[in-house]
């Protein structure tokens, strides 16, 4: 049993190389992957990385002992939390667990993994908590390097808004502040893009690192115009829903040396739609399905 498994590793990470090598296409794991694994965890994000992901997406929040903790909600998420007792959390008590009035020890208690969650059927149940961001880097850097893998690379979403300031979270310079000192801590900034739907963190970080990728995240049906001309800048990635993807934005995007990056895309038949209007980059919660897809563009 222990060779089978020790086999199976093996081609699981060969496979992994093959794929990462045959992407022209940016494949992006959305919260590592959450159609199969625990969102935002440390096994996700190792499993994303075995399929052949080139990038890792994840969201950042802040605890109230200022750490960066990688998690989508600003509060615990009744459709899939458990609490440390393992009770479940009610719809009408899930936002007195907002996590920027949480210590993160007091957080990492909390179960993200064994509840079943009602968008994802076939999503792997294991006990898993909310990561520090730094220690889920250091779990990937690590995982990357002991199996002789490329480098891979993570679009870290910072969780803010105007509404939020002072409740959910610290106000945006704080909050690009914190994540932007853990990136350069680990020595991976050229290896991140930041990408926020808050115009805010997106200034401050373009103002204080001017080098970093940025992404702008759209869910508006504004103009690409005049959602840059909101930003104030150009950034490096433009990043809309994918059904507001056009033949005519990519290449008013691409015209502009905009990559575009479509979010989130999970049939098979959306991939290939996308793929066919030669967008730069897919975020989906299967990155299975597009590991293959894209490795089959390649192909052609």
């Amino acid at each position: 049993m222990m060779k089978r498994t020790f086999l199976l590793q093996i081609a699981m990470i060969a496979a992994a190389t093959h794929a990462f090598a045959q992407q022209k296409t940016d494949v992006q794991a959305h919260r590592g992957g959450r159609g199969l694994m625990p969102e935002n965890t440390i096994p996700a994000m190792l499993h994303a990385v075995d399929l052949g992901v080139r990038t890792l997406e994840l969201d950042c929040v802040i605890s109230s002992d200022n750490k960066v903790v990688v998690s989508h909600d600003v509060f615990m998420s009744s459709a899939f939390i458990r609490k440390p007792d393992g009770s479940d959390i009610t719809k009408e008590e899930e936002k007195q667990y907002a996590l920027y009035t949480m210590t993160y020890d007091s957080i990492r208690k909390f179960d993200v993994g064994t509840k079943p969650h009602p968008q994802f059927p076939e999503q792997v149940k294991m006990k898993a908590h909310k990561p520090l961001l730094a220690d889920l880097i250091d779990s990937v850097e690590a995982y990357v390097k002991k199996h002789h893998l490329k480098p891979v690379y993570y679009n870290i979403e910072t969780k803010c808004s105007p509404e939020g300031d002072g409740k959910f979270h610290p106000k945006p310079d704080v909050f690009a502040g914190m994540v932007m000192d853990v990136i350069k801590k680990k020595k991976i900034t050229d290896r991140v893009t930041i990408q926020s739907f808050d115009v805010r963190t997106l200034q401050v970080i373009h103002k204080t690192d001017p080098k970093q990728t940025l992404a702008l995240l759209i869910m508006n049906k504004n103009t690409f115009a005049a959602n840059l001309e909101k930003l104030g800048f150009t950034p490096a990635i433009y990043s809309p829903y994918y059904s507001l993807v056009t033949p005519e934005l990519v290449k008013e995007a691409h015209d502009k040396k905009v990559l575009i990056l479509p979010w989130t895309v999970n049939e098979v038949s959306d991939m290939e739609k996308m793929m066919s209007l030669q967008v730069d980059g897919i975020i989906t919660d299967y990155p299975d399905r597009l590991v293959k897809i894209a490795g089959s563009y390649q192909q052609k």
